[in-house]
């Protein structure tokens, strides 16, 4: 195959030359470096990237620019290309042909009559009607040349997060999706976390047909690596992935983290005052985060068995992760409340665990406002109290607190 034929194929997909990637959850910026002529240069960025640009986002770095125009061609009637021209359809059982008056009105003459459309499958004689329209176009006026860089916004890359924790294990996988229907070639990959603000849309193009989407095949676990954390900007997490990525049309999983943590089983119970006999805590896991933790989904599995998945925040190192999946059926608190008063109760809290590991109970009361609360072992809030400690298997505590609700 001729060389220059090779080169404007490799032109034509995009992977010219490796561009730089930041990407965020619903957009990425990219990077291209450009060898730019003098004076002025033409973009042909292809529908799907035009689309999903965010405007005000694309810049030329490298020369001073002068202006910027963006072309883009009016949707035609493919039919315009028959007019006059015969074309047969299918019609009981035999094909007949017609004669295309004006395409705006979709009008036919057949055998002497005007039709607005035709019956049945309508044939045309050539496709050169069909060809496709000019795509989008920007065209770049400045001063000077040579070395350049193409910068801009897109919604047509963006990253998500999945962890799986598994006996003390936590594994994350990055998702990359990349919706722009050709192949990207990135030299260098970040992937940010954290709230970042976008606010405007794409440019207004037709509308795409629904692509397909596809997972990719993970590359084999002996020649990957994970993510390298490097540094926190403007309050988000910065990681950056290893060597070259090339992502396909469709989902592409990376590997992003692997580390052991020690999670604790947790029973939470966050409740206003209440005088029933019997309170049921929601389960849910606890650890410290081993590292500035991306957001995510987590799926966590116990001695092989799945148990729930459960969304993480962003985290910093040392910090708690907790992921809560809802009720546990053993997990109950009974009470004993004596009313002391027409205001004032005593309450008792029973908590038991039936487990054979340690159980990490939480409980939150708000009360009624006012107030007064006497107890011991409680931590005191503005609405109520807070109490913390850990069952080890068969264990089993009590606390008392009185209560006084105050007129107002």
């Amino acid at each position: 195959m001729p060389k220059l034929i090779l080169l404007w194929i490799v032109l034509l997909l995009g992977v010219v030359e490796a561009q730089e990637a930041v990407i965020y959850r619903g957009f990425a910026e990219l990077r291209q470096p450009q060898t730019l002529p003098p004076n002025e240069w033409v973009w042909e960025p292809g529908e799907a990237l035009f689309q999903s640009l965010v405007p005000g986002t694309l810049r030329l770095i490298g020369v001073t620019e002068q202006s910027r125009r963006v072309q883009v061609a009016a949707p035609q009637n493919p039919l315009t290309a028959y007019v006059g021209k015969e074309v047969q359809f299918y019609w009981e059982g035999q094909w007949r042909k017609a004669t295309l008056v004006s395409a705006e009105r979709n009008l036919f003459l057949y055998e002497g009559r005007y039709l607005v459309g035709l019956p049945g499958t309508v044939a045309y004689p050539d496709p050169s009607g069909f060809s496709s329209v000019p795509g989008p176009k920007v065209v770049f006026r400045y001063q000077g040349g040579g070395a350049g860089t193409l910068a801009y916004l897109t919604r047509g890359l963006s990253w998500s997060l999945r962890y799986t924790l598994e006996d003390g294990e936590l594994t994350g996988w990055a998702t990359l999706s990349n919706r722009l229907g050709l192949p990207l070639r990135l030299g260098r990959t970040e992937l940010v976390a954290g709230s970042v603000p976008l606010l405007e849309g794409g440019f207004e193009v037709p509308a795409l047909r629904p692509e397909t989407r596809m997972l990719q095949k993970a590359p084999a676990a002996a020649d990957v690596s994970e993510a390298e954390f490097v540094g926190e900007a403007g309050g988000t997490y910065r990681y950056r992935l290893p060597g070259e990525v090339t992502l396909e049309p469709g989902l592409t999983e990376l590997p992003f983290i692997r580390s052991r943590v020690q999670p604790v089983y947790l029973w939470r119970l966050q409740t206003g005052f209440s005088t029933e006999r019997e309170l049921a805590f929601v389960r849910g896991f606890r650890f410290a985060a081993p590292e500035n933790l991306a957001a995510g989904v987590v799926s966590i599995r116990e001695q092989g068995v799945f148990v729930g998945q459960a969304a993480a925040g962003d985290t910093a190192k040392g910090n708690n992760v907790i992921l809560m999946l809802g009720p546990d059926p053993e997990g109950r608190a009974s009470r004993q409340i004596e009313q002391q008063a027409r205001n004032r109760f005593r309450v008792t809290t029973r908590v038991q665990n039936p487990k054979t590991y340690p159980v990490e109970v939480e409980i939150q009361e708000m009360m009624p406002q006012p107030f007064t609360l006497e107890g011991e072992g409680l931590e005191r809030t503005p609405e109520g109290y807070r109490v913390r400690f850990t069952l080890a298997p068969g264990q089993g505590r009590a606390y008392t607190y009185t209560l006084s609700l105050q007129q107002r």
